[in-house]
């Protein structure tokens, strides 16, 4: 583009009404917007009039030994949010993001002190005076609705506790290594109008916290929680508002040990997310109408018949679900001989998931879930079928599916509406080859088998055997990549 059509644009921008100018400039990353507005003495005026602040410097990693170059480009950013900050006029803010110093994973949290030495080196430094006045900057301003801080810094602090009385806030999203205790003495919490909080990395100090914080946000529709957790002994999440629930909980590996309650009262989730060691007690309240459910929980505490209630009762609570998806821990437990006569009938679920890379003795569970699921569609092993056959030192065989009952005695009936079978991470050994028959053999409307192959293994040579199986269905296409 000419400097004459570049000037024709420019000045087609500064005609706009202020109000359309701040608008425009507001919906784009703040330096993108301090770009811009260097094109005129109108739009340099507007800039400071921005009712939406977004900065990011992400994802970067600033290991200074590694590559001192970053370090000074972090002080670069230090500068630019600085002015902005000073300069910006607007009493109004709506929107407040700032991001820095890398994605912090969870894992890396293998113990708290480690990864405050490894975040002295990996982040960067910032005084705390500094950092908090960059986090209050949003509660200086009036209306503000979201905030969004995704910042891990070299020696953490603690985060300001203003963020949790702010009563405009609509939105709060906290990805960190600041600290949470001066958060955790508050009183009270006033976040009346809150409908999403999202806190990821944080170390949560006191078990209580997250009840007290979700029993003080009325309106509250969507808590995800990827934090790591001082304790997490006991915990209650009640909310008759909640739509969505992602709680996964984190702890040191050194001290891995299953909380002694977990009470989730949330009857009017649609989606369920929960990853954790099983508490030794836990209260699930029946969810009315979910969508969709996704369990990984581990139990490694009491006997085999307690550790298969308690995750019976997680499944009983989503029992209306559609979307189900169980990972490999479940399944071990759940392979339990009472479980015959104990799993409930999944009148709404279309589409179901099974993860069982780990899972040694998944075949009893499968075929239950099935019997109990009479209008499934969708049926998914996105981490494959286990290969391995390992017999539980309590069992004196492994129960193959060609000699199981009622499924023989069931055949043509057991998944009368399946119509999409997904099966990755194939193998193609003869307990995978007999899962498909089987599947075959009792899915009279089955429309699509999609089978992704590992990479050692021909697909060619696997849709040759696959297509020689026996369907029930006459309308079936196998497919494998």
């Amino acid at each position: 583009m000419d400097s004459s059509l570049k000037k024709c644009h420019t000045d087609r921008l500064s005609s706009l009404p202020d109000e359309l100018i701040c608008q425009i400039l507001s919906s784009v990353p703040t330096k993108d917007a301090a770009i811009a507005s260097l094109s005129s003495k109108k739009m340099r005026s507007t800039f400071m009039y921005l009712t939406t602040l977004d900065f990011d410097d992400s994802p970067i990693s600033y290991c200074a030994r590694n590559n001192p170059q970053l370090t000074e480009r972090f002080q670069n950013f230090k500068t630019f949010v600085d002015n902005v900050l000073h300069e910006s006029q607007s009493p109004h803010l709506s929107k407040f993001r700032l991001g820095f110093g890398g994605d912090l994973k969870i894992w890396l949290f293998h113990h708290h002190h480690w990864s405050r030495e490894c975040g002295k080196h990996c982040f960067p430094d910032l005084e705390a005076t500094e950092l908090n006045a960059w986090i209050s900057f949003p509660l200086s301003r009036c209306g503000v609705r979201e905030i969004d801080l995704r910042i891990h810094v070299g020696v953490p602090g603690k985060l300001p506790p203003g963020l949790f009385t702010c009563e405009t806030l609509e939105v709060l999203k906290l990805d960190t290594n600041l600290e949470l205790e001066l958060v955790s003495s508050l009183p009270s919490f006033r976040l009346p109008n809150l409908k999403v909080l999202q806190l990821h990395s944080i170390i949560i100090p006191e078990d209580d916290l997250v009840g007290r914080l979700v029993s003080n946000c009325p309106l509250l529709e969507e808590l995800d929680m990827d934090c790591w957790w001082e304790y997490g002994k006991s915990v209650t999440i009640s909310s008759p508002s909640l739509q969505k629930l992602v709680l996964s909980m984190n702890r040191d590996y050194q001290y891995d040990s299953p909380g002694d309650l977990l009470n989730i009262d949330t009857p009017n989730l649609k989606y369920f997310e929960y990853e954790d060691i099983l508490a030794v007690h836990n209260s699930v309240t029946s969810m009315k109408a979910p969508v969709q459910a996704s369990l990984n929980v581990y139990c490694d505490s009491g006997t085999p018949e307690e550790c298969f209630r308690s995750i019976l009762n997680l499944v009983k609570a989503v029992c209306n679900v559609q979307h189900l998806s169980l990972l490999f821990s479940c399944l071990e437990v759940l392979d339990y001989e009472d479980l015959i006569n104990q799993l409930p009938t999944f009148h709404n679920l279309k589409h179901l998931e099974f993860d069982t890379n780990f899972s040694s003795e998944w075949d009893t569970v499968v075929f239950e879930f099935l019997m109990r699921s009479p209008i499934l569609e969708v049926l998914e092993f996105p981490e494959g079928i286990n290969a391995w056959h390992v017999i539980r030192p309590d069992r004196e065989y492994h129960r193959m599916i060609s000699e199981s009952e009622p499924w023989v005695s069931r055949k043509n009936q057991l998944c009368p509406n399946l119509k999409r079978i997904v099966i990755k991470q194939y193998r193609r050994t003869k307990r995978e080859v007999e899962l498909v028959r089987f599947l075959l053999e009792n899915a009279p409307a089955l429309e699509e088998l999609l089978v992704i192959c590992k990479d050692d293994v021909d697909p060619a040579v696997a849709e040759k055997t696959l297509k020689k199986l026996p369907m029930a269905s006459s309308t079936c296409s196998i497919k494998v990549q």
